[in-house]
């Protein structure tokens, strides 16, 4: 049953990858860091089609760990409305043997259905849109105001999870040089229990985040934005 369901789930991150083909965009390139070493390159795209928004993001890297290599890749995809409802989301990804695999798609009755495979089994939720104020993907090409709530924390649905995490977001305004431009930037820390992410988003790089720290169980990855 759990191979089925990751065939499954699989096609559906297909599916949204052929969504997102409905209209053409540039890709979005991130240098990925890892221990101070550059591991791989991100691609992320930014597509908008039949009223949707869609954001899908990829990477897979050989990490360097004491003597020996670990594999992570991971690919993220979600299609969501002007108001934030995620119509459809997908996730896939293999930190070592571990593969945990998402997949979700909205019901009729605007219930949003999240199946979860992973080492443990398959778990299924329904997630309200009352129940999230964002999703973990919105930070590329979104200014933060637009995103943000008012609320501490925020509840974020996280693709990469299935579920709802509460995430505390810190703001602050900073400026800095970055190839020989003075850029005025939004810093964001985003604090998921122990874990503290930082993003930098300036307004003249149509708020994509030019750098992201996000901290995870395999480590701190570092994605700088290639121009």
């Amino acid at each position: 049953m759990k191979t089925t369901f990751h065939l499954a789930a699989f096609c559906a991150l297909i599916d949204l990858a052929a969504f997102a083909q409905g209209t053409p965009s540039p890709a979005i390139r991130y240098a990925v860091g890892f221990k101070g070493e550059i591991v791989a390159t991100q691609t992320v795209s930014i597509v908008q089609a039949d009223g949707l928004t869609t954001i899908s993001s990829s990477f897979a890297a050989d990490l360097p760990v004491f003597v020996a290599t670990h594999h992570y890749s991971e690919q993220m995809s979600a299609s969501f409305r002007s108001d934030g409802l995620v119509e459809r989301l997908g996730a896939r990804i293999q930190d070592g043997p571990v593969l945990t695999v998402v997949s979700g798609t909205l019901q009729a009755n605007e219930m949003l259905q999240i199946v979860r495979t992973d080492m443990t089994g398959v778990s299924t939720a329904s997630v309200a849109r009352a129940d999230y104020d964002f999703h973990s993907l919105i930070l590329y090409g979104t200014a933060p105001a637009d995103f943000l709530p008012a609320n501490r924390p925020a509840r974020v649905l996280s693709i990469a999870a299935g579920r709802v995490v509460p995430v505390a977001i810190q703001t602050i305004t900073e400026s800095d040089t970055f190839e020989r431009q003075h850029l005025v930037s939004m810093h964001l820390v985003w604090t998921e229990g122990a874990r503290t992410s930082h993003s930098w988003h300036p307004e003249r790089f149509s708020n994509l985040p030019r750098r992201y720290v996000r901290q995870t169980e395999s480590g701190e990855f570092t994605f700088s934005l290639l121009r």
